[in-house]
C-alpha cells in the first residue's frame, strides 16, 4: 500500500541516514518507528491504567492544587547546596 506524505528537510536527512543503515530502504525505517510508536503508546496506556499510577497522580494532583510543592528552581537551589556541603567533607 503506497502513501505520500510530506517530510520537512530536518525529518527528511534524518530518514535518509537511517535508511543508509538498511540499504537504502526508507519504507523500512518508517515501518519500524510507526510500530515503535505505537508500542510507546500501548506499553503508556498500560501504565497510565494501573490503579497505583492513578492514585499516585491524584495524589501528586492534590498535592499541587494544595500548594504542597517546592518550586523547581528551589529545588536546585537545595540540591546545589547540598552537593556544595559533601564536596566539602
Amino acid at each position: 500500500m503506497r502513501h505520500q506524505f510530506v517530510l520537512d528537510k530536518r525529518t527528511n536527512k534524518l530518514l535518509e541516514e537511517l535508511a543508509s543503515y538498511r540499504d537504502g530502504n526508507r519504507s523500512v525505517i518508517v515501518r519500524e518507528a510507526i510500530q515503535l510508536y505505537a508500542d510507546m503508546e500501548e506499553r503508556l496506556d498500560r501504565i497510565e491504567a494501573d490503579p497505583a499510577f492513578r492514585e499516585m497522580m491524584a495524589k501528586s494532583d492534590a498535592d499541587i492544587k494544595a500548594g504542597r510543592v517546592i518550586a523547581h528552581g528551589e529545588v536546585i537551589r537545595m540540591s546545589r547546596t547540598r552537593s556544595t556541603k559533601r564536596r566539602k567533607r
